[in-house]
């Protein structure tokens, strides 16, 4: 199975069909999984690295990575455009506990290394998504506050978490 996928960099190429996977991921995860009743407007406003099947060209999985900035983590403590984010990390249903999300923690964590060296690398995750939590706690991170994330009328409780440099 591990020769079926190749995990690259996303280029501008993939805009449609990473927005394609967003859709999808958020759809599995927040709406069918967790049950959250978004209003149909919130997700259609919403929608407006990557693991690739090479049997189809699909893309399975991704990841968004980036400098951080306060208004994306609302925590004292981050130290903008110094510390770093990871924005999303999504995986297809059909195809989780394939190893794509370790793979991509993995990618993230090197390109925090390079960009981001002896930085605290911070992420926001819903509050009912313990399996991400879960996940994210696995590699360091742990829970240093909370917010709302607000998009239009709609808001999410998030909580936000931290791992602090050269943490296994």
């Amino acid at each position: 199975m591990e020769n079926q996928f190749i995990l690259r960099r996303a280029d501008i190429s993939d805009i449609d069909a990473l927005s394609q996977l967003a859709q999808r991921t958020i759809q599995e995860t927040f709406v069918e999984d967790l049950c959250i009743s978004y209003p149909e407007n919130f997700l259609d406003s919403y929608f407006h690295s990557s693991a690739k099947d090479k049997t189809n060209g699909e893309l399975v999985a991704y990841a968004a990575v980036s400098p951080c900035i306060i208004d994306d983590i609302p925590h004292s403590d981050v130290c903008s455009n110094k510390d770093g984010a990871l924005h999303r990390l999504y995986v297809r249903r059909d195809r989780q506990s394939h190893g794509f999300g370790p793979q991509l923690m993995n990618v993230s964590l090197s390109w925090f290394t390079e960009h981001f060296p002896k930085r605290s690398i911070w992420l926001r995750v819903l509050s009912q998504n313990l399996k991400a939590q879960k996940f994210y706690s696995y590699y360091g991170f742990h829970k240093v506050g909370d917010c709302d994330y607000v998009s239009g009328e709609w808001k999410d409780h998030h909580y936000i978490m931290k791992r602090q440099p050269d943490t296994v």
